[in-house]
């Protein structure tokens, strides 16, 4: 019935269950790494790498 060689569904299913894991896992680490960097930046008297007033991207100023 299926081609040799391709997963079934479950399989499928369980791979695409298990990436997604390991991306949302990623991103929530790295997101806490930068939370943790800024509060310790702030402690030490430096101001944190997103203030209120530079929120907004600049990335097409740069360099004109």
């Amino acid at each position: 019935m299926y081609p040799v060689g391709l997963m079934d569904r479950q399989t499928t299913l369980l791979l695409a269950l298990g990436m997604l894991i390991a991306a949302a896992l990623a991103v929530g680490v790295s997101g806490w790494v930068l939370f943790v960097r800024d509060r310790a930046l702030v402690r030490i008297g430096h101001a944190p790498s997103v203030t209120a007033e530079d929120s907004h991207h600049h990335e097409g100023l740069e360099g004109s």
